[in-house]
């Protein structure tokens, strides 16, 4: 018996299909493949599908900057109408464009659950900027309301509360670990390549969360 036409239409977009854009709630999930641990830092879980979130910098809780030595640039889930819920909270390495430039970054989705009684009151995505080298880059003052774009390439940990009886050293300690993991994960060909995405390179418009099949880059 000879396949139908619509059958055979069907097999042919396949290929096509799994190039675009990804529904925004699907979860995103790890792959069992992961960038081994580098000199400075630790193993980074490659995403199957690429978060990528744009939308104007809301002003933080200043925590990051005074208490930790972090600056952070925050993108709140309420900017994403709650599509962030399908992204598990943790640590990730990835991108971001911000006036002009691309630059490494470190990414915390969650709720910043060490701070007890100031924990963030939705989920938000905290990214530290970082320079060639994996220290915090110096991307000129205060860039709130201005679009960042960001592209989550690798999982790091999952989100944990930080005992802070003695000082927020463990915590600081971790962040410092989680940079230099981000920066020689983005120096692997792997994760380097997606710094070119035109993606990023776009500006203004709405906030947007999507996810990109990587093979569509």
């Amino acid at each position: 018996m000879r396949p139908s036409f619509s059958a055979l239409l069907f097999v042919a977009l396949m290929p096509l299909a799994s190039c675009l854009l990804l529904a925004p709630n699907a979860v995103v999930l790890r792959r069992s493949m992961a960038v081994p641990a580098m000199a400075t830092g630790g193993p980074v879980d490659v995403l199957r599908r690429i978060p990528a979130l744009s939308g104007p910098v809301a002003n933080g809780f200043g925590r990051g900057s005074r208490k930790l030595g972090f600056p952070t640039a925050n993108l709140p889930c309420s900017l994403f109408q709650d599509s962030l819920e399908e992204l598990e909270t943790g640590v990730y390495v990835g991108w971001a464009s911000l006036r002009g430039d691309v630059h490494k970054c470190v990414v915390n989705v969650g709720f910043a659950p060490s701070f007890e009684g100031q924990e963030n009151p939705e989920m938000t995505v905290e990214a530290v900027i970082l320079d060639s080298e994996g220290s915090v880059a110096d991307v000129g003052g205060d860039f709130y309301g201005e679009t960042m774009r960001l592209m989550l390439l690798g999982f790091v940990r999952e989100e944990r509360k930080f005992d802070f009886s003695n000082g927020p050293g463990p915590l600081i300690a971790a962040i410092t670990n989680d940079a230099a993991t981000a920066a020689a994960a983005l120096d692997t060909p792997q994760l380097k390549a997606f710094r070119a995405a035109k993606w990023l390179s776009l500006e203004g418009g709405e906030p947007a969360f999507v996810q990109f099949n990587p093979t569509f880059l």
